[in-house]
């Protein structure tokens, strides 16, 4: 974990020590990272206070705006070569921390099916942390990726309630196939990590 947390660190000032060079190509590698890392600081610094508040049209606003950065980072990695692997790292945390903090004040307005996406959703990112700390691949699968988008389009439309009237079953729907996923992704991890363990396992005897 302090091995994990030190590489964390490094990178970041990596990113604030390209962000002030003089070298253009040096700031613009770092583009996609500071999309990344915009989306991460939105969700629980500018969103939730706007949904407590109850502006909901600035927090669909804003919900946008880390929609758009999702998009545009990973785009403008791949055709600007400015990939790495603690990019794809960081894009997998902010992610997780853009969704939870979406995810948890819904929470005190539908009560258990939420609950349970954020159990299920704290669940995964645990075992993805586990992942990465033993030196195995953490990039989510095709089934984690379906997932994702479930997942947003369930937190989508709980938002959208707030606005205007969904019928309950429609959101039960939702959360209800929201949890199924997570529930196979959680699955398709732990045989992925034992596969990955057993094939480990293999090459070194």
């Amino acid at each position: 974990m302090k091995e994990y947390w030190n590489y964390f660190v490094k990178n970041i000032k990596i990113i604030i020590s390209d962000l002030r060079s003089k070298d253009k190509e040096r700031r613009k590698k770092q583009i996609p990272n500071t999309l990344t890392i915009i989306r991460g600081f939105l969700a629980p610094f500018t969103i939730i206070p706007a949904v407590l508040n109850k502006n909901l049209y600035l927090a669909f606003a804003l919900i946008a705006i880390c929609g758009l950065t999702d998009c545009f980072d990973g785009w403008y990695a791949r055709k600007y070569n400015a990939q790495s692997e603690f990019g794809a790292d960081l894009d997998a945390i902010c992610d997780k921390l853009f969704v939870l903090t979406l995810t948890f004040p819904l929470a005190f307005e539908y009560t258990s099916w939420i609950v349970l996406i954020l159990v299920l959703e704290l669940i995964i990112a645990l075992i993805n942390s586990l992942y990465r700390i033993k030196g195995i691949d953490a990039r989510s699968s095709i089934i984690g990726k379906i997932k994702t988008v479930i997942l947003d389009c369930s937190i989508g439309l709980c938002y959208l309630d707030y606005l205007i009237n969904i019928p309950d079953l429609a959101i039960t729907i939702v959360t209800v196939l929201t949890n199924t996923m997570q529930v196979i992704t959680i699955v398709d991890y732990i045989f992925k990590y034992r596969k990955e363990k057993t094939f480990k396992t293999l090459t070194n005897t």
